[in-house]
């Protein structure tokens, strides 16, 4: 089976076919991936001796990274598989950077890879090596280089491994030892190991994975209500929960069954009429539970979390509630951070918890 594999999520690209169980590579440091991809897709298949129409597989990364390059990508990989019909694998910024520890990695080690996002922010995700592969023990999350300092500090032993194509260098001296590059030979890798599990993609079904938004599409907190939802906006609800990445979304007769209980509440945040998150209790006695706290994608490191919580504070208060718990990944670092700063602590632990076997915290905040 012959595959091809691009990245154009970063400043160069990476190309990688394998034929006949061998592995071929093309990297450029820098490249204006409208003007050049075609160019040097061309002179590496030449190269190489072999055609588009000799291609089984395709692979391509989704980001996170440059918007337009993901965009390029995406395009190229759907136009490839739409007129060969082929079978597509995609992957992630992240998880290729992991690859390129794959060998020097012991099995049960956490690694962790980080891409500079700019505007001193970074994207970042943990992965669990088995025998075989990394496992993912989170999705790719956003958050600030100052947010990464402190979740770093939760991590205990790891292996790090951070690429910037801004080469700026880091803004925190200790990431500086752990810069590598995206290799088309950790892309190649990556790609194999989801040929040889048959992890395909229809290539209707790719999509970019961006996790922040454009300058464009940033959202200003100039104005925001909250207000109590009941069932008649249990499909908006549902919405949200859709694009929920916890692995546990509720269903919506979970939901509807929950609004019929009296001890059940859920508010609702909106801004310019539309909904960006909510957050859903259950009252037992004199302590709200928090069951569900969902913010969407575009939304996310923008105080929609922040707000609902706020306003949950202020209803219990008035509701004469004297405490709050939820359960958190012991994986999601910066939920835990966040809870934090708004004064939760940790009291228990629920062991096998999530969808994956991941424990859960147990986290109360007393008002």
């Amino acid at each position: 089976m012959n595959s091809l594999s691009f990245n154009t999520t970063s400043a160069g690209t990476q190309f990688c076919l394998q034929k006949d169980e061998k592995m071929f590579v093309l990297e450029t440091e820098f490249s204006k991936h409208s003007e050049t991809f075609f160019p040097l897709l061309d002179e590496f298949l030449a190269k190489n001796q072999i055609t588009l129409d000799d291609i089984d597989v395709f692979g391509v990364v989704v980001g996170p990274g440059s918007f337009t390059g993901i965009r390029i990508g995406l395009s190229v990989i759907k136009m490839f598989a739409y007129v060969k019909q082929a079978k597509c694998v995609a992957v992630n910024a992240l998880e290729v950077l992991a690859y390129n520890n794959f060998t020097q990695s012991k099995t049960g080690e956490i690694v962790c890879s980080a891409i500079n996002a700019g505007a001193e922010n970074l994207y970042y995700q943990l992965f669990k090596k088995t025998e075989n592969s990394f496992k993912p023990l989170i999705k790719p999350k956003l958050c600030s280089f100052a947010q990464f300092e402190e979740i770093k500090s939760k991590l205990g032993k790891v292996t790090f491994c951070y690429y910037d194509d801004k080469k700026q260098g880091a803004p925190h001296p200790w990431l500086d030892k752990f810069l590598q590059n995206q290799t088309a030979n950790a892309l190649g890798e990556c790609v194999k190991k989801q040929i040889e599990t048959k992890n395909f993609v229809d290539f209707h079904n790719i999509i970019p994975l961006y996790l922040r938004s454009s300058q464009a599409e940033k959202i200003v907190f100039n104005k925001f209500n909250v207000l109590k939802a009941n069932k008649q906006n249990v499909s908006q609800i549902l919405e949200l929960e859709n694009i929920a990445e916890d692995g546990m979304a509720w269903s919506e007769t979970a939901l509807i069954q929950s609004f019929e209980n009296p001890n059940f509440s859920c508010f609702l945040l909106k801004q310019n009429e539309e909904i960006l998150g909510y957050v859903s209790t259950m009252n037992a006695v004199d302590e709200f539970e928090i069951l569900r706290i969902v913010v969407k994608p575009e939304a996310r490191n923008q105080g929609v979390a922040q707000n609902l919580l706020k306003f949950l504070f202020e209803t219990a208060k008035q509701n004469k509630i004297s405490s709050i718990v939820l359960e958190v990944n012991e994986f999601n670092f910066s939920a835990q951070l966040l809870y934090e700063k708004m004064g939760f602590e940790i009291v228990g632990k629920r062991t096998n918890y999530y969808k994956e076997g991941q424990d859960g915290f147990v986290m109360r905040k007393v008002l």
